[in-house]
């Protein structure tokens, strides 16, 4: 166990002069991401397809499209992630073309939209608490199902679904089509979805487990680490634009206290980046020290777990620990050890991330003992690879990357290019 502790300190210090070293030559020389950036948006405005949404994915060895006729509910999922991302873009940009591309995304998730309500017996089952006994979960979700106490299918609310089926309709995409249309309306000033806007935040709210977090589905009593985090961020961003919102407010500083109660306790790598960002939102608003606290912990857990680099995109983590770096610089702690730890980690993974993106008229991929040949790679200008070694991308991987750029675009603040 010392032996193990002294370990831990001794990567702790080695990746602090680190970050003083590397992270100060990644400044100077890769802190510039607008060219990568324009490069990944470009493809998006051009191959948005008719339906709203991009194309999901690609596999260059089976020269293969991934859901080129279907939608299932990961694909919806990441189709928000990705139009919240070009909403991001757009307000740090202003760039016109970006906003018919971002209101077709929010017209064809509207289009995904079912109703959902609550009756009054719902809540007041809710009140006891039975959706977060720790056992016979099974059986109470089975009974509230026969008696029809799951969820109403009329309501002020409305999840998103790939295919009109409630079981499909993950919290998550909930969460960042509001996301993607708060954006976009503090950019625009277009209050034109504000119906959608204020139905998604209802859905939200009706699925929020009293004392914990978010029910993943609206047939199911289980919460999740993604649709607790992207919820959690969705619901800070509201709240930031609508302050004089009491009945979020309050909402909002009841999940506060249940999700860092939750996830400070145990760390959850799946929660880790939209976690950090809603608590680094939280942060910027109120300065409360519990959200740094938090944000401390996590990040520090985070990297303990990262003693070595990856070889797959990693960018999704990116966004967390840039937040928090952003987080602990307005704080006054830009300096710390913890600081410097993040700035190595974000230098040498955007130095493996850049190096991931298809280039303009690159047609193979380049390994120490192969050379794979892929003509189709020159369609996907701008996209990232999920791996080093693995020749497939998807609208996710991507989407991340272009997060994360923005965020640090932002920290470093020059102009970006269009």
């Amino acid at each position: 166990m010392r032996i193990r502790k002294r370990l831990i300190t001794l990567l702790r210090v080695v990746g602090f002069l680190s970050g003083l070293v590397f992270g100060g030559l990644a400044q100077a020389t890769t802190n510039d991401y607008s060219h990568s950036i324009s490069l990944a948006v470009d493809r998006w405005l051009v191959f948005q397809k008719p339906s709203g949404f991009l194309p999901y994915g690609f596999n260059f060895l089976e020269d293969k499209e991934s859901e080129s006729d279907t939608l299932s509910p990961g694909n919806l999922a990441r189709q928000a992630g990705t139009a919240a991302v070009l909403a991001d873009y757009y307000a740090l940009t202003k760039d016109p073309r970006a906003r018919p591309a971002i209101e077709k995304f929010l017209t064809a998730f509207g289009r995904h939209s079912l109703p959902i309500g609550k009756s009054l017996t719902q809540k007041l089952i809710e009140k006891t608490h039975l959706l977060s006994m720790p056992f016979g979960r099974g059986k109470i979700r089975n009974a509230l199902e026969w008696l029809g106490l799951l969820f109403d299918k009329q309501g002020p609310g409305k999840v998103l679904s790939p295919d009109m089926d409630y079981s499909g309709a993950f919290t998550g995409t909930v969460a960042l089509a509001l996301l993607t249309e708060l954006r976009f309306a503090q950019t625009s000033k277009d209050a034109g979805f504000s119906n959608l806007r204020q139905a998604w935040l209802e859905a939200l709210l009706m699925l929020r487990i009293p004392g914990g977090g978010f029910r993943k589905f609206p047939t199911s009593i289980d919460s999740s680490p993604y649709a607790d985090g992207e919820a959690w961020l969705a619901l800070a961003q509201y709240h930031r634009q609508f302050p004089q919102d009491k009945r979020i407010a309050e909402m909002l500083a009841s999940v506060d206290d249940s999700l860092i109660k939750i996830y400070g306790s145990d760390f959850n790598i799946n929660f880790y980046h939209w976690g950090t960002m809603a608590a680094a939102a939280r942060y910027a608003d109120s300065k409360e020290a519990k959200f740094l606290d938090f944000i401390k912990n996590q990040t520090s857990a985070f990297l303990d777990s990262k003693q070595q680099l990856e070889s797959y995109n990693d960018c999704a983590s990116v966004e967390g620990v840039a937040d928090a770096l952003a987080t602990l610089v307005s704080a006054g702690e830009g300096e710390s050890e913890l600081s410097g730890r993040a700035r190595a980690w974000i230098a040498r993974e955007m130095i493996k991330t850049k190096e991931m993106q298809i280039k303009p008229g690159q047609k193979e991929l380049v390994f120490t003992n192969a050379r794979v040949s892929a003509p189709r790679l020159k369609e996907f200008t701008g996209s990232f690879l999920a791996d080093r070694y693995e020749l497939k991308t998807q609208v996710d991987y991507t989407s991340h990357c272009v997060s994360a750029m923005i965020k640090l675009q932002r920290q470093n603040r020059p102009k970006l290019k269009n």
